[in-house]
């Protein structure tokens, strides 16, 4: 398959998972070298598609740059996850082809990036995410401008969450 700049293959539930088991396995190895992320192994709450991917799963119009996932840490220690901090990962050879300037890459390049956020007692991972995009944070800013769907908890798999 010749590199594009954008997919327009239907994402489907099956890639859904494994959008979520690519970015659960390099999440893994983030908390492995990097000694901040690490303090928040045991403290995932919520794992999203957003941006441009998940406007393509909703409307199948917009079409497939990159995959971008965000992970959502309930807040805690004394450190913040890293929040200006991208990981770029393969997805690896799919239907969805490669970007072209994506050189090194043998699928689309899988974007993974995360927040430590409050958690209030007994409230919903959902509920946390919204309450976050709703505040004046430029992440949550931009990233509210596009739908978001959940990846995990697995209860909410495929929900809209915004």
């Amino acid at each position: 398959m010749e590199p594009a700049n954008r997919s327009y293959e239907l994402l489907t539930a099956a890639d859904l998972e494994k959008i979520e088991s690519v970015a659960m396995g390099s999440l893994a190895a983030i908390f492995d070298r990097a000694p901040v992320a690490g303090l928040y192994r045991d403290r995932l709450i919520l794992l999203a598609l957003a941006q441009g991917s998940a406007l393509h799963y909703l409307d199948g119009r917009n079409g497939i740059k990159d995959f971008d996932v965000w992970a959502f840490f309930e807040a805690g220690p004394s450190k913040r996850f890293p929040h200006r901090k991208r990981w770029c990962v393969d997805f690896g050879p799919s239907r969805f082809g490669r970007h072209p300037d994506d050189a090194g890459y043998s699928g689309r390049r899988l974007d993974l990036m995360g927040r430590s956020i409050d958690v209030m007692s007994g409230e919903a991972p959902e509920d946390a995410v919204r309450r976050w995009l709703g505040t004046r944070a430029k992440s949550a800013i931009a990233v509210r401008r596009k739908p978001m769907f959940c990846l995990l908890p697995r209860r909410s798999f495929g929900e809209r969450i915004i």
